[in-house]
């Protein structure tokens, strides 16, 4: 019967990558967890803020502003293809057919798309100096 060893001896450059990939993931849920607190405290943030507000933050001064983001996308898709068939857009023709997200924004904004296959969705920010 052959008898299995295992190897438990590990190199420096095995010992920072585990060590690496340890602390990527504790990052992430401690960044995962902050997105949270900062989704909460947006809205009284913006209502504090107005058009724009400077604060002094251990002893520099920052400023906030607000803004917004508009995510642009698809409806439906299978609508989507149809009618861009139908009026002669661009459509992808790997199976299934598609419209590339990248190629539907671009159109959006040229005005070529008719606003009811367009999910617009306005997200409102702070953005800090």
């Amino acid at each position: 019967m052959a008898q299995n060893t295992i190897n438990l001896r590990s190199t420096a450059t095995l010992t920072n990558y585990v060590r690496t990939v340890d602390r990527m993931r504790t990052l992430a849920k401690q960044l995962s967890e902050l997105s949270k607190i900062e989704a909460k405290l947006r809205p009284e943030v913006l209502e504090a803020i107005g058009d724009r507000r400077e604060i002094a933050v251990r002893g520099q001064v920052r400023i906030l502003e607000p803004s917004t983001k508009e995510s642009i996308g698809q409806r439906d898709t299978e609508v989507t293809v149809e009618e861009f068939k139908r009026i002669g857009l661009p459509v992808n023709t790997r199976s299934p057919e598609f419209v590339a997200p990248a190629t539907f924004k671009v159109l959006v904004l040229k005005g070529d798309v008719p606003e009811y296959l367009v999910k617009r969705e306005i997200e409102n920010l702070v953005i800090v100096h």
